[in-house]
């Protein structure tokens, strides 16, 4: 599609995109499921993890996937590609392009939250929910709320993260959405113990795979006891796509040994030479993306991108939903703010009017997308 304006001013992005490394499937009564990687059909067949950076195709790990013919699960729940949202920790099955590797074609695309419920306590940008310490920071995308320090003790909340404690006890938050105060719970944590989950006393959970990641739906009458209706195992499946790429974006969990670290809960293989300098450089709490295989039950890698310092950039390709002012207007459920590509009143009036797809480009602040970049589009 042919541009018609673009006024724009520079966008700041980061060198690459954040993600917890967990790839989840539900089911019913409290049995074990997973989410099993598959093909995704003929050609290059890729599984895709990451935070939800963008839309007109559906972008996760900087790839623009196609996903009109996608199925979509968000919580186990049969849904609509225009149901996703920024931050969602998205699982894409599917194949790259042959002709240009940013892009892609999705099968099918899941999404799953980490926690879900009343806020404990609040320290600064860290909150604890779930039982579940939840760290916010620049890239954190909210909803109800404009930071994780506005969050006060009793709101309920559902979040999406990247695991940041080998113990899932710890996560930092990609999206966090204040949503209305329910009995429904959501945990996630390793297995410990048959009977407790991050301080949760279970019943219904059934037999639980000890020292495996796992994510807890459910019910509660209290503070302290869960009735699990779902379980899920995180991570589980991936040498089924064996003859696949992996990309995955994670937190390092633990300090490299003999090119061997922990991202997430999974365990990765960087030993290879000409990853050496960069493999050395990590420490724990370094956001990275892997790409490579899965080899008996280890990522190994081909290549480690390492995150930029600098917060996220977005893009945003669709029709406005609805229109306030220059400074308030709705993009894919997004709330975005042009005010910083500093619009004539001609291109103001008429992105008050514009029928048509629009493209955006910005960065995060809160609830808000900051557009830095627009483009009028036939």
């Amino acid at each position: 599609m042919k541009p018609i304006d673009h006024p724009t001013t520079g966008l700041t992005r980061r060198a690459c995109l954040v993600l917890v490394g967990s790839a989840l499937s539900g089911c019913g009564g409290g049995g074990l499921a997973s989410l099993v990687p598959g093909t995704g059909g003929t050609g290059s067949p890729l599984y895709s993890q990451g935070s939800i950076s963008g839309f007109g195709s559906v972008i996760v790990n900087g790839i623009k996937f196609d996903d009109t013919q996608a199925t979509v699960l968000i919580d186990g729940a049969a849904a609509k590609s225009s149901d996703l949202r920024l931050g969602m920790v998205a699982g894409v099955q599917g194949q790259r392009s042959a002709a240009n590797a940013t892009l892609g074609t999705a099968a099918a695309i899941e999404v799953w939250s980490i926690a879900l419920g009343p806020v404990e306590s609040v320290s600064g940008i860290t909150f604890v929910a779930s039982g579940m310490t939840i760290d916010t920071d620049s890239n954190t995308v909210f909803e109800g709320i404009s930071a994780g320090s506005s969050l006060t003790t009793g709101q309920t909340v559902s979040v999406w993260g990247l695991q940041v404690a080998t113990d899932g006890s710890r996560w930092r938050a990609t999206r966090v959405n204040l949503v209305a105060a329910s009995t429904n719970r959501v945990v996630t944590g390793l297995v410990s113990s048959q009977t407790t989950l991050n301080g949760w006393v279970l019943s219904g959970a059934g037999s639980l795979p000890t020292n495996t990641m796992v994510r807890l739906q459910g019910t509660s009458t209290d503070s302290t006891h869960l009735n699990v209706s779902s379980t899920q195992v995180l991570n589980y499946g991936f040498e089924t796509y064996a003859e696949g790429t992996l990309e995955i974006e994670g937190v390092v969990t633990s300090i490299p040994a003999n090119g061997r670290f922990m991202l997430g809960n999974i365990m990765v293989d960087a030993s290879a030479l000409a990853l050496s300098t960069l493999v050395s450089q990590l420490a724990v709490g370094n956001q990275i993306e892997v790409y490579g295989s899965w080899t008996s039950g280890v990522l190994l890698a081909s290549q480690i991108a390492l995150e930029g310092e600098q917060s996220k950039g977005i893009e945003i390709e669709a029709k406005i939903e609805t229109f306030t002012s220059v400074a308030d207007f709705v993009m894919r459920g997004q709330r975005c703010d042009a005010t910083p590509v500093k619009l004539s009143d001609t291109l103001a009036t008429k992105l008050s009017t514009w029928k048509g797809l629009i493209k955006v480009k910005g960065t995060i602040l809160g609830e808000v997308l900051m557009v830095t970049e627009l483009e009028f589009e036939n």
